[in-house]
């Protein structure tokens, strides 16, 4: 979605809570979005309480997003939530009014999906197989970016892998860019163990290939 040609407001809902709504529709119940939250991460208890890793598709007000936060708390004695959020003007008006800094949440927002796999923290952190929940509100708003972040595929070639990776990456791979990147992932799987920060990045990247969601 460009933010540049999208209508974009903050309306308050029955209840006086923050709406926001983008090209018409709301990110949020204009009644009550507590209840809402809550009924909708009632659906995702069973996930949140064998994962201490959580992936939400959109921010919107934050509303589910502190919901996660609050079931996670009582499951686990530790937790990570990373929430994917395109629209940055968004996430302002979250900050400002709903300071994260001390907890344990940590929202990314990139234009382009390749853009987020420039960055290892996060593929490790897709490593580790986070449950990934989808705030249907906002898949609705940017469903072109989170669709194609949902089917992203690492480039077959290695010489095309290498382009998109940041220069701290790009310089983990070796200058054979000849094999493709299946090849590579097989000859490390034939070894006993992971030899460089290469073989781990490329298998890092075969897992994400196999990403998957809850209610895909």
């Amino acid at each position: 979605m460009d933010e540049r040609n999208s209508q974009y407001e903050l309306q308050r809902s029955r209840n006086g809570l923050t709406v926001p709504v983008i090209n018409g529709v709301f990110l949020h119940s204009i009644y009550n979005p507590v209840k809402e939250a809550e009924a909708f991460i009632e659906s995702q208890l069973e996930n949140l309480k064998y994962k201490n890793k959580i992936l939400i598709l959109g921010l919107g007000f934050g509303y589910h997003v502190e919901e996660v936060e609050k079931k996670l708390e009582s499951f686990h004695k530790e937790y990570e939530i990373i929430v994917l959020e395109p629209n940055k003007r968004l996430i302002e008006d979250y900050i400002a009014s709903t300071p994260i800094g001390k907890r344990n949440i940590k929202i990314i927002s990139k234009e382009k999906v390749k853009e987020l796999f420039n960055d290892w923290n996060f593929i490790s952190y897709l490593m580790q197989k986070p449950c990934i929940i989808k705030h249907d509100a906002s898949f609705v708003i940017n469903r072109d970016f989170y669709t194609k972040f949902l089917a992203y595929q690492a480039p077959k070639d290695i010489i095309n892998f290498k382009s998109i990776l940041n220069e701290t990456s790009e310089s983990f791979f070796s200058k054979d860019v000849g094999k493709t990147f299946d090849s590579y992932v097989d000859s490390i799987k034939e070894g006993s163990h992971v030899e460089s920060k290469e073989s781990f990045m490329l298998l890092a990247l075969n897992e994400i290939k196999k990403l998957d969601y809850q209610g895909k």
